[in-house]
Order: structure tokens, then C-alpha cells, then sequence
């Protein structure tokens, strides 16, 4: 885990060096955040207007159960049985997995690290790699104990099979799955858009 922090801190200071403006960009997104965050209220109803004006809908929830209430209405609306969730640290607060199952859904993570710690039914460990604590013959057994009822038979050994047999479970999942959730790094008032950076 030491290698994979000192990985993170020596990529950043790597970007960070190779822009000189960088200081100037985040004292810029620290001063719109403290305006947006001094406005919310303005701003969340905005984005809600712009959202609706492109045919989306916005939902307001009062508390995560609430917010797990509305989610799963919606799944139910759509006849959802499979359910794709990409990385959502708002997600993981409200407990949107276990409501979900909890009403009969299959819920499948979309991000690799946390697909690996939803089949060991554990918690992240890291919310940049939640995967970061298995080790390769770990998140082998992992695969090979869950995706044999798939047809996939042969242990995985290498990085690169592991990622492989990853991808092709995965592709299954996203292609027949009837709903897809997804959190947001940012949103945009102006737009009404849902911003991921990965």
C-alpha cells in the first residue's frame, strides 16, 4: 500500500510541476467553490431548471433513506432487476447497495476496484483505490470463486488476466443491465450537466 500512496504522491507532484499556473488554477476553484457553496441555494435551482429544460428530472431528498426511496422508485419504474453503479462516495454513505438488494435488485459496481471489494463483501479501503489491500492471488481466488457459474473455469494468475476477465464480466453486465447510477465530481448550474473526472 506504501508503494501505491508514494505512486499517487509522485504523479501529482509530477503534474503539478509540469503546470506552472497551478497555484493560479486552484486559488481560481477554491474562490468558485467558496461562491457556489455561499449561493447553493440559487445555484441548486438552476441546475434543477436547466436539467429539466434538457428532459432530464431532478429528485430532492431530505435524508440518505429518503434518497434510497426515491432511487429505488425509480428502478422500479423501469422494471429493473440488474443495476450498474459507478464510484458514488454519496452512494456509499446512504447505503444505496443494501437498499437496493434489500428490495430484490442485483446491484453490479462499474469500477474495478470497487467490484473487487463488493464480491469480498468488504469495505474500502482507499477512496481512490478501494481495492488496494488484495493482493493479485487474492483478488484471483476472488474472481475464480465468483465468476465459475459464468463459465470462466481457469484461474487467473497474471495482472493482465485478472483485468481481462474483469472487462468481459463487466461488458456483460453493462450491455443487459436496466438501470446505470452514477455519482458526480461536479455539477453545473449553468448547463444543467453531471460532471465524472476519472
Amino acid at each position: 500500500m506504501g508503494r501505491a500512496e508514494s505512486g499517487f504522491v509522485e504523479t501529482r507532484r509530477h503534474c503539478v510541476e509540469t503546470m506552472p499556473e497551478f497555484e493560479a488554477l486552484r486559488d481560481t476553484a477554491r474562490d468558485i467553490k467558496e461562491h457556489t457553496l455561499e449561493h447553493l441555494d440559487s445555484y441548486l435551482e438552476l441546475f434543477e431548471e436547466k436539467v429539466i429544460e434538457n428532459g432530464g428530472a431532478v429528485h430532492w431528498a431530505s435524508s440518505g433513506e429518503e434518497a434510497c426511496q426515491i432511487i429505488l422508485g425509480i428502478c422500479q419504474q423501469a422494471d429493473a432487476r440488474l443495476v450498474t453503479k459507478g464510484k458514488s462516495m454519496v452512494a456509499e454513505e446512504i447505503h444505496l447497495n443494501e437498499a437496493l438488494e434489500k428490495a430484490g435488485l442485483e446491484v453490479v459496481e462499474t469500477d474495478l476496484g470497487e467490484y473487487i471489494i463488493q464480491l469480498a463483501n468488504e469495505m474500502p479501503s482507499h477512496i481512490i483505490a478501494p481495492a488496494m489491500h488484495k493482493t493479485r492471488s487474492q483478488i484471483s481466488e476472488l474472481f475464480h470463486t465468483h465468476h465459475q457459474s459464468l463459465g470462466y473455469v481457469d484461474k487467473t494468475t497474471t495482472r493482465e488476466e485478472i483485468v481481462s476477465e474483469a472487462r468481459q464480466v463487466l461488458r456483460d453486465v453493462f450491455v443487459s443491465a436496466d438501470v446505470g447510477i452514477t455519482g458526480a465530481n461536479f455539477l453545473v448550474a449553468e448547463t444543467g450537466s453531471n460532471v465524472i473526472v476519472t
